[in-house]
């Protein structure tokens, strides 16, 4: 891969240079527990909603010992029943298997035929803003990409981590460079055990400033966690490399599609799973809605938290013994995308959301 200047590459995949200077503390936003008892509330108690319309973005269902992926359009693609990520990709998906077997990611068709290649990875998959563009890492901090439409692959400069990597973001949406328009690559966002790290297809590597792991991004903004400790802990949003806003109150998680806001998961991670789900203006990190646990305890667990559009939000929730997909409106609104299906909290959920 053709390599640039330090200055050029930051550049071209919205990551200006002048942002590695760490920004004075006068100029970070801390969010404050004011706002935050203000910010409107509703309880996440997910019995005997109305039932809307189905997902519009990519889920699996399993059913009967069988997994299929539901797509947008009401197309249904056979896959393994130990995937436990995917991704849309030219008329087929990316998907990543695991559970009990080493984590693998290939390709397949739109009728489950697998690619000619697979690759052991670490677990997740990063997405590009668009969704032209798929990465994934693995030992040694070795990283690579998907993109036009499923038919090309490219293997980027490793990371230095020792173990597995992790990969999170995707900036830019064609990673050949001089390809396209703007024609400027792309860049990954990748996790090592103790460490966050970029690579590009520029051939350039190095640090994510600010923050130990990445948990979120999209164009210009990313997310992750500063400090990590047994009693919680506390992230940062960045814009352009410069911290916007701390918070030690969540875990930054999917940002909108429009950019305006991101969720915000628990800061400390216990038990089942989360019970509190906050919508964060992406700008400031104020909330503008919380959904949160009934005291009377009639209320769900969630999982798999993504923005399906900028107004909504799919939740894999459980409660009272059933499973559902549920979508929940920056209003404070809530309906069924998927009915609910009896199942044990023992057992993995029968549905899982696409990642974007």
């Amino acid at each position: 891969m053709k390599t640039l200047s330090r200055t050029t590459v930051l550049a071209a995949t919205a990551l200006a240079v002048a942002a590695l200077i760490p920004s004075a503390q006068a100029g970070t936003a801390e969010v404050g527990a004011e706002a935050r008892a203000q910010a409107p509330r509703t309880v996440l108690d997910v019995r005997d909603l109305a039932q809307g319309e189905p997902p519009a973005i990519a889920w699996t269902e399993r059913r009967s010992g069988r997994t299929v992926i539901h797509g947008p359009g009401g197309t249904r693609t056979p896959v393994p029943n130990n995937v436990v990520a995917l991704a849309p990709m030219g008329s087929g998906y990316v998907v990543q298997t695991a559970l009990n077997r080493p984590t693998t990611v290939r390709w397949v068709a739109a009728d489950g035929t697998p690619g000619r290649r697979e690759w052991r990875t670490g677990h997740g998959l990063a997405v590009s803003p668009l969704g032209e563009v798929v990465a994934f890492a693995g030992r040694a901090g070795k990283v690579w990409t998907i993109d036009q439409d499923g038919d090309r692959v490219f293997r980027f400069n490793p990371v230095p981590v020792t173990g597995t990597a992790h990969a999170v973001t995707v900036a830019g949406e064609n990673c050949k460079e001089g390809e396209g328009d703007p024609g400027t690559g792309c860049s990954i966002a990748v996790n090592g055990p103790h460490r966050a790290f970029y690579t590009s297809s520029h051939g350039i590597v190095d640090r994510v400033p600010h923050l130990r792991q990445t948990t979120t991004g999209r164009g210009r903004w990313l997310g992750g966690i500063t400090s990590l400790s047994d009693f919680g802990s506390c992230s940062a949003m960045m814009r352009s490399w410069r911290v916007k806003w701390r918070t030690c109150d969540n875990q930054l998680s999917d940002v909108a599609p429009d950019n305006d806001h991101v969720l915000g998961t628990p800061a400390y991670a216990d038990g089942f799973g989360p019970k509190v789900l906050d919508i964060l203006a992406t700008a400031d990190g104020t909330v503008a809605r919380t959904f949160t646990y009934a005291r009377n305890g009639h209320s769900a667990t969630y999982f798999d938290e993504v923005w399906e559009d900028a107004e909504h939000v799919l939740v894999v929730t459980w409660q009272d013994d059933e499973w559902a997909v549920v979508r929940l409106g920056t209003d404070g609104s809530m309906e069924y995308a998927v009915a609910p299906r009896a199942g044990s909290m023992d057992t993995r959920a029968p549905f899982q959301l696409q990642d974007r």
